[in-house]
């Protein structure tokens, strides 16, 4: 009996000292603010534990319910969990200078912590455009345009970003104090697309300089057919001012002869095509007028494979009005300038040979040029080189100013009746003289220019009817 009041009393007292325990170990939330990240003062802890438990798979929802708790997803940083704390003596504390950990980690009451982490970010850095050398494309093509508009010597605006191109961007970036690499990258970019950008110093045209001066003879007068130094010191002073293009060969022709009629048309008070003391006197000195329109190309050919030429581009511009191409006017002399230059050929009866020599370049450039379509009757020697009728002559009527009018086959009226009186009574016309300029007035005309020295076109102009009207005149000029 002793001994079971014995043991009851010890089951009371054992149970007395469990409550005291339990009530010593309860503990109270945390109020104190610090500096870790919100994990509370852990100043009575003897050591930190780090969390080793091995990580398991996050439960379903269900389970997690019924066995652990609920989730709480929270910042970075955060603990949390659905039990009370533990005691502080049970080993399982959480610091926040712990490392970050990938998977929910059980707690020592069986709860789930879970940290999150912000997202790492999924949108791309927008890479820099960068074009160069070899691009192509719409954005290209924009650049370009901004270059043109900017005045930037740029040519077609293709798309193709070629030498032309890096040429032009390379002088925009130079101007705008940029690195003048040829790259459009970020910089010039923004520079070429923004108000500010500065267009192409525009280039003034220098005023011409007056030259040595050739001796000048009151008895000698320049003249087609005309030959040796002074006619080629005239032509390189024409291509100097503006009125010839190509490579002086002291040959006074036909093209020479409009470019000096050129010059008078701008710089005196008459034009007869002839370089007499008076136009020479003007030519060399430093008040003559330039022009920026070449009547013609002398001693060389414009042909299949030059390229970025300005006079390639007049070349082109012209055959455009004519309605013979129909390509960018881009200087360049390829495969379609070259058909529409024997295209041209063909019509205006010359050796369609597609390149822009002297002959081609004069008629291409004068008022007489014959554009596509127009009904021609073809030059002997050619395709179709049978004469045919005529079938309608085109009146022509005197110059009011006085001049000599260019006088050619299908024209018709009392100049072209003169004209076939004098071949007549030099010997060189047989026909009918009855107005009509027609093939055989066209070879009687070619007849008296090779006679003369003069270039054989079988076109009666103002140097061929000067010498068939007054012959070794030259009186006035």
């Amino acid at each position: 009996m002793e001994r079971k009041k014995l043991k009851q009393f010890t089951r009371l007292m054992a149970l007395l000292l469990l409550a005291v325990l339990l009530a010593g170990c309860t503990a109270t939330p945390d109020t104190t603010t610090n500096t870790q990240n919100g994990t509370g003062d852990l100043g009575d802890v003897p050591f930190p534990v780090k969390g080793t438990a091995t990580p398991t798979p996050e439960p379903s929802d269900a389970a997690a319910g019924a066995t652990t708790g609920p989730i709480v997803n929270l910042p970075q940083g955060t603990l949390t969990s659905n039990q009370p704390p533990a005691p502080s003596g049970w080993g399982s504390i959480l610091t926040s200078n712990q490392p970050d950990f990938p998977t929910p980690t059980p707690t020592a009451w069986g709860g789930l912590v879970t940290i999150t982490s912000p997202p790492p970010s999924t949108t791309p850095s927008p890479t820099p455009m960068i074009l160069k050398l070899g691009a192509s494309g719409p954005e290209v093509k924009k650049i370009q345009q901004r270059l043109k508009d900017l005045k930037y010597p740029i040519g077609a605006v293709d798309g193709d970003f070629g030498k032309a191109t890096e040429a032009a961007l390379k002088a925009f970036q130079a101007r705008n104090s940029l690195t003048a690499d040829g790259i459009a990258g970020k910089q010039t970019l923004t520079r070429l697309n923004s108000s500010a950008a500065l267009p192409a110093k525009p280039t003034p045209s220098p005023t011409p300089k007056a030259t040595a001066k050739p001796i000048i003879r009151d008895n000698v007068y320049l003249k087609v057919g005309s030959t040796g130094t002074d006619v080629r010191r005239l032509q390189e002073r024409l291509i100097e001012l503006g009125y010839l293009s190509g490579t002086p060969n002291g040959q006074f022709d036909s093209t020479t002869e409009a470019a000096v009629v050129a010059f008078q048309n701008r710089n005196t008070s008459y034009s007869d095509g002839i370089a007499g003391k008076l136009t020479l006197e003007k030519l060399y000195s430093s008040s003559a007028k330039r022009t920026s329109t070449s009547v013609g190309i002398i001693g060389t050919s414009i042909k299949r494979g030059d390229k970025n030429s300005a006079m390639v581009r007049r070349i082109q511009q012209r055959l455009k009005d004519l309605r013979f191409y129909t390509g960018n006017v881009d200087g360049d002399f390829g495969a379609s300038t070259e058909a529409a230059v024997k295209a041209f050929q063909s019509v205006n009866r010359l050796v369609p040979d597609g390149k822009v020599g002297a002959d081609t370049s004069e008629v291409l450039f004068s008022s007489r040029a014959i554009g596509a379509g127009a009904q021609v009757t073809p030059a002997p020697g050619q395709s179709g080189a049978i004469p045919t009728r005529i079938p309608f002559y085109k009146n022509v009527t005197p110059n009011p100013d006085g001049d000599y009018v260019t006088l050619r086959e299908g024209e018709s009226g009392e100049l072209v009746r003169r004209l076939q009186q004098a071949l007549k009574d030099q010997g060189f016309y047989k026909g009918v003289v009855d107005g009509k300029f027609g093939y055989e007035t066209t070879l009687a005309v070619k007849a008296f220019q090779r006679s003369r020295g003069l270039f054989v076109d079988g076109e009666a102009g103002r140097g061929t009817q000067r010498y068939l009207y007054q012959g070794n005149f030259p009186a006035g000029s």
